[in-house]
């Protein structure tokens, strides 16, 4: 793992394990979370500091380490919170596959540790390591299915409240 410039405390063990408990890399073996593990940088943030912003452009993705973070839209001047992440959890995946500039923004709630992988990072890796890559971009497919499903179950269910 790339070490930002502040020290970081996660061991390539530890790294490797934490990578195993986040639901995109939970299909990867031991060697193929340490392969990934390198491409992977540190970035802590204090309570209230902006992690990125809604429109600008999107090109890293980030797990939680730790803390927790606020993710929200902007739309006529008023805030709409989506989601309050904890560790474990990612975001910034949409800009993985699109070229398109971020849909929401992201701040720290608390003190928060983030591990980052750019796009450009993650292009390499997938190059380097297909079987490894292929894990991935299946378990994001499947991630974001899955979300749809939801989102589609949840509209039908509020429809017939309407009803």
């Amino acid at each position: 793992m790339k070490k930002s410039s502040n020290e970081t405390t996660f061991s390539e063990k530890e790294m490797i394990q934490f990578l195993g408990k986040v639901s995109v890399f939970d299909k990867l073996t031991k060697n193929e979370r340490k392969n990934i593990a390198d491409y992977f940088y540190e970035r802590k943030f204090k309570a209230e500091e902006q992690i990125f912003k809604q429109d600008y452009p999107s090109v890293v993705f980030y797990i939680i380490k730790n803390g927790e973070v606020k993710v929200f839209l902007k739309r006529r001047g008023k805030e709409k919170e989506i989601s309050r992440l904890k560790s474990r959890d990612f975001i910034g995946e949409i800009g993985v596959f699109l070229e398109k500039n971020r849909v929401a923004s992201a701040i720290a709630k608390k003190e928060s540790t983030l591990f980052a992988i750019s796009k450009k990072d993650l292009k390499k890796f997938i190059d380097k390591f297909p079987k490894a890559g292929t894990k991935i971009l299946y378990k994001f497919g499947e991630i974001v299915s899955t979300y749809l499903i939801d989102q589609n179950e949840d509209s039908e269910e509020n429809e017939s409240k309407i009803l």
